[in-house]
């Protein structure tokens, strides 16, 4: 099949009013902007090339430049060319053209496919969620006096630690969502003051991330952290027999994989929230190389909707305006895992469900009952 290059160049000047990774974050935006417009991905990009006064501000081996570029474009890796001038972002494109499109999987063209796991369609203007994400854990971290914690020698293996109030408290854990290719723990504190409230020690976990790390060595990682935990219960001053965990997406995913491990400690809860399941669906997008899923077979080791029923109580909730595909994932989780059917909380997307984690509410709700014995 033929492909024409095209080549798409962002707004210039933008670095000279913001922090480099702000200025990267609002151009690669734009890229992937014009790509949608054409009909193309950023999984369609052959190359980059970034100019700035000081390109050496922008390489990727800069932990607040790789964030910024995980925002966007996830893990994807092209090859970059820096070149010293005005600020601007320029990619070339393999655009393939139109084509009759043949059933991918479960009916769905790849296109199809794409949008029915692309969370992100759901909302106008993503960058603005990750500003206020970031501004909003920046100060809960601060105000609650966070302990950064190392559990493991990786540089992402990281965890916040928020102390309980009281003694031998139970422990709430936090993991994150990101498709296993982006966020941090920095940006997640504040979904944690309604269980904070309530009495809980935290623990809001990063981990490293694809496709660096692939997920098979990430789903080990979060079995290194739990143990660090339930081992430092003592000295954290935690009942480690009130081990809870919630993840949130991709990290929805990793909580029922790590409360399904037979070799980690034992959990007394799960929470679930739009999460993905079973992950044959993912293996056949171009997502699928970059998380390391080599094929089907790997692809249901992975999936916690084929493990045997962990011995925790479940409970599983997403938002009502999430697409077909997420509600499935997490209706046939509830009928496997035997837990009550999904939460589906109104007037929410995938991402500002999480908001609803902050306030007393029904997501609220669920998350202490599932967390009480």
């Amino acid at each position: 099949m033929s492909h024409s290059e095209m080549r798409f160049v962002t707004a210039r000047g933008a670095s000279a009013q913001m922090a480099p990774a702000d200025a990267l974050r609002e151009a690669l935006s734009s890229v992937g902007a014009q790509l949608a417009k054409e009909g193309a991905a950023p999984s369609d990009i052959l190359r980059l090339r970034i100019h700035a006064p000081e390109p050496q501000t922008f390489h990727l081996s800069r932990r607040e430049i790789d964030l910024a570029w995980r925002e966007v474009f996830g893990g994807l890796r092209r090859p970059i060319f820096y070149a010293q001038g005005a600020f601007a972002v320029e990619a070339d494109a393999a655009v393939a053209p139109p084509r009759a499109l043949q059933p991918v999987w479960n009916g769905m063209t790849m296109p199809e496919l794409a949008r029915a796991y692309a969370p992100r369609l759901q909302v106008l203007d993503m960058q603005s969620v990750f500003r206020q994400w970031n501004a909003d854990g920046a100060v809960a971290r601060q105000q609650a006096g966070a302990l950064d914690l190392h559990y493991g020698r990786g540089r992402d293996e990281m965890l916040d630690f928020y102390p309980a109030t009281r003694a031998d408290a139970p422990l709430w854990v936090f993991l994150h969502g990101g498709y296993w290719q982006a966020c941090t723990k920095d940006q997640h504190g504040q979904f944690a003051e309604g269980m904070r409230a309530r009495g809980f020690a935290v623990a809001v976990l990063d981990y490293p991330l694809c496709p660096e790390t692939p997920l098979s060595e990430i789903v080990l990682t979060i079995r290194h952290a739990l143990q660090f935990l339930h081992a430092q219960a003592g000295a954290l001053g935690f009942d480690p027999a009130r081990i809870h965990l919630a993840g949130h997406s991709a990290g929805a995913h990793l909580a029922a994989m790590a409360a399904a491990d037979p070799h980690g400690p034992d959990i007394a809860s799960v929470l679930l929230l739009s999460g993905v399941f079973d992950l044959d669906p993912l293996s056949h997008l171009p997502m699928g190389r970059m998380i390391g899923l080599g094929d089907r077979d790997e692809a249901r080791s992975l999936s916690p909707l084929f493990s045997p029923r962990p011995k925790a109580r479940v409970g599983l909730a997403l938002g009502a305006l999430e697409t077909d595909e997420f509600k499935r994932q997490s209706a046939e989780m509830a009928a496997v895992w035997g837990g009550n059917a999904p939460l589906h909380v109104g007037n929410c997307h995938h991402f500002n469900l999480l908001e609803e984690l902050r306030r007393s509410g029904p997501l609220l709700d669920l998350a202490l009952q599932t967390a009480s014995p």
